[in-house]
């Protein structure tokens, strides 16, 4: 986690990704992509230069359930 940590750390410190008061969204699929990241922003809030806040974004389509095979 520290090296995830580290590459946020790096983007929004080069690139001015979080200014104070943002509210930053992740789009959560359940996948353990998805899931690190949220954990991970939510960690760098700690020790972000600028508060922000964190919201987990789902999206339902919908579609009805189907199976495959």
């Amino acid at each position: 986690m520290k090296q995830i940590l580290g590459y946020i750390r790096k983007a929004d410190q080069d690139f001015s990704l979080i200014q104070a008061g943002d509210r930053v969204a992740v789009g959560v699929s359940g996948g353990k992509d998805s899931l690190v990241l949220l954990n991970a922003l939510a960690l760098y809030r700690h020790f972000s230069a600028y508060p922000f806040t964190l919201e987990a974004v789902t999206v339902d389509l919908g579609l009805e359930p189907f199976e495959i095979g």
